[in-house]
């Protein structure tokens, strides 16, 4: 990241950070949320990787229901809440997990938001802390809000960015304070 470990933590002593990547041609590519969480790694990781229980903490969630795959693969069903007029985004994500490196890589496979991707990544950062990266790629969301959208990509942009900082939110406070 450019940034060495004593000034990113410094960074994230006031709050979470979100880097906003472009690709090659400047257009939107990703944003990822980093924060720390005062508990240990594989506290954060037991919660991350709980998808039954994403639904009783992250905010508009109203079902995350996972169907297991195999050892380390599950498809998760998730319905969100949308506030204005029309339907809740429905849609499923097919996730990886790596429990050694507490990694997880998760892809649409059906439903609303086609194209989408996610990874989570927990790091320790010290005793009984963890440093969390959530990187979204959220694609093909509401076409009502997707019309107000200009060539800066202000609304992409703007959408993945309140998604990654309202689940890391959600996470460290789930994680530092118990249900």
């Amino acid at each position: 990241m450019g940034q060495d470990s004593g000034e990113l933590s410094e960074l994230l002593e006031r709050g979470p950070l979100v880097l906003v990547e472009s690709d090659a041609v400047g257009r939107f590519a990703s944003a990822t949320a980093i924060v720390e969480i005062a508990r240990p790694a594989d506290a954060v990781w037991r919660v991350t990787s709980d998808f039954a229980g994403h639904r009783t903490f992250m905010p508009k969630l109203v079902a995350s229901t996972p169907t297991p795959r195999g050892p380390n693969e599950v498809d998760v069903r998730f319905e969100i809440a949308i506030p204005f007029p029309g339907r809740n985004e429905r849609y499923t994500f097919r996730y990886v997990l790596d429990p050694a490196r507490r990694e997880i890589h998760g892809r649409w496979v059906a439903g609303d938001l086609r194209d989408s991707t996610c990874d989570w990544r927990i790091l320790a950062a010290g005793d009984a802390r963890a440093r969390v990266h959530y990187t979204i790629a959220t694609r093909n969301f509401s076409k009502l809000v997707t019309t107000f959208e200009d060539s800066q990509q202000t609304v992409t942009v703007g959408v993945n960015v309140a998604s990654a900082l309202a689940a890391i939110k959600a996470l460290k406070a789930r994680v530092e304070t118990g249900p």
